[in-house]
């Protein structure tokens, strides 16, 4: 059951993420791309999103028991 409502959780993540950007295509808005972009000029925001990349990597798929 955990798993299952792990998974809707995520599906539900993504659903809401594409729809989002489907929003502001439509309205000419800043887009998701737009806004990474963005913060990705600074140093510091790359490094902390470095950070973050690997922190979720190492507790999402390194610790994993997959027997």
């Amino acid at each position: 059951m955990t798993r299952l409502v792990t998974l809707l959780g995520y599906a539900l993540l993504a659903v809401a993420a594409v729809g989002a950007e489907v929003a502001a295509r439509r309205r000419g808005s800043g887009t998701c791309g737009d806004a990474l972009t963005l913060a990705l000029r600074s140093r510091l925001a790359r490094f902390i999103l470095l950070g973050a990349w690997l922190w979720l990597g190492w507790h999402l798929f390194v610790r994993v028991d997959w027997g």
